[in-house]
């Protein structure tokens, strides 16, 4: 039988997913940095904490979150200088994927435009194309030092009075950017000017490098009121597999994100108790986890630079590394591609988060750092092989 007349007609049409969440069967010999699927298991404080809410009866309806839990986001990112009220600004999410579903559903209509820079991450392509929306790419820019930085001249020139709004990134995957003050504010009088949202994709605010601080573009003047904040669990508490993520947005724009039905509630109650003990008792466990990403990036960036042919930029922020490899003279799908047949090495090409990413491939730092040597000393044997003679 042949379902596709059964099917929404966006289904059909749809742009392809994150290459990066495809499964690749067990291999002994692969060094897999596809995915950014952090090495470290969660603390034992989160998993006693999950025990503790169950054993304690913490699993009924929690219609719109556990009060602790969003106090303690509150609290946390009033950190960066934005206070929050819990009741009316805060919608929990079963992770970073569902946030970035609910906040589409809420502002999307078929035919209506959104701005993606390009590159961008995978994962935004195909909520859009499920909501009918159309996906507008404004290119990104590289700065002196490599690395793709948002072109706010871009962002101005691809509106159009279809546009709803502009996802962006920051810290960003897959470039490694973290947006400056000037950058925001010049995105702040674009998304003024023509009237649009503003969505900002923030999960990487604790892996930043440098000193270059995290600016939540709420912050800034004239954004308060048309900011949806994404936010993870994922990275941060190395808790990928449990799903936990949440929205903050003015409280007239969060009455919309949770008429968006996705079901009663998206993360199971006892993990919402859980993540208030997170908020308050994990970031040892995060400063041990910055501590080896950021060990794993100073290795990394200047190997990769060692190898003829690979330009490698030191990342603002991410855990991610996102090389130039464009002298090598292959386009970067078949460069990844061959790397993973040849060399047992997987990442992602460039490509897939957009035209402006062709000549690139990342890397997600995801491994030990015996296990990277490894990684970069393929890299080299791969490029030698098949590189320009």
């Amino acid at each position: 039988m042949n379902v596709n007349k059964f099917a929404k007609k966006e289904l059909l049409a749809m742009a392809a997913g994150s290459s990066t969440r495809v499964n690749v069967a067990f291999d002994p010999k692969l060094i897999n940095l596809g995915a950014g699927d952090p090495d470290f298991n969660q603390p034992n404080i989160i998993n006693k904490a999950v025990f503790n809410a169950m054993k304690e009866g913490h699993t009924h309806y929690e219609f719109t979150g556990v009060p602790e839990f969003k106090k303690a986001i509150a609290k946390y990112y009033g950190k960066y200088g934005v206070k929050i009220d819990p009741d009316t600004q805060l919608c929990i999410e079963s992770g970073g994927s569902q946030a970035i579903f609910r906040a589409f559903g809420a502002l999307l209509n078929p035919g209506d435009e959104i701005i993606l820079l390009d590159p961008a991450y995978q994962g935004y392509f195909s909520p859009a194309s499920y909501f009918g929306a159309t996906m507008v790419r404004a290119p990104m820019k590289k700065d002196k030092k490599g690395i793709f930085r948002p072109d706010v001249n871009a962002i101005a020139k691809a509106c159009t009075p279809k546009t709803k709004a502009v996802m962006i990134c920051s810290p960003d995957n897959p470039t490694g950017a973290v947006y400056t003050e000037k950058e925001l504010k010049a995105l702040a009088e674009v998304c003024v000017q023509k009237d649009i949202i503003c969505i900002s994709d923030e999960i990487y605010t604790e892996f930043i490098w440098g000193r270059k601080p995290f600016i939540p573009t709420m912050k800034i003047p004239g954004m308060e009121d048309r900011t949806l904040a994404l936010m993870s669990f994922s990275k941060t508490f190395a808790w990928t597999g449990c799903r936990a993520g949440y929205i903050i947005a003015s409280p007239e724009l969060m009455k919309l994100i949770q008429e968006v039905p996705i079901g009663i509630i998206g993360m199971p109650v006892p993990f919402q108790y859980a993540g208030a003990v997170a908020l308050e008792k994990g970031w040892g466990f995060v400063k041990k986890m910055r501590k080896e990403y950021k060990k794993r990036i100073d290795f990394s960036v200047k190997r990769l630079n060692e190898i003829k042919g690979i330009t490698c930029p030191y990342p603002e922020g991410t855990f991610y590394v996102f090389p130039d490899i464009s002298a090598i003279g292959m386009p970067s799908v078949k460069f990844g591609q061959e790397l993973f047949l040849q060399e047992k090495l997987r990442g992602a090409p460039g490509t897939g988060y957009g035209q402006a990413a062709e000549g690139h491939i990342r890397f997600a730092l995801v491994d030990n750092m015996e296990r990277l040597e490894d990684a970069w000393n393929r890299v080299e044997h791969f490029v030698k092989k098949n590189g320009k003679k």
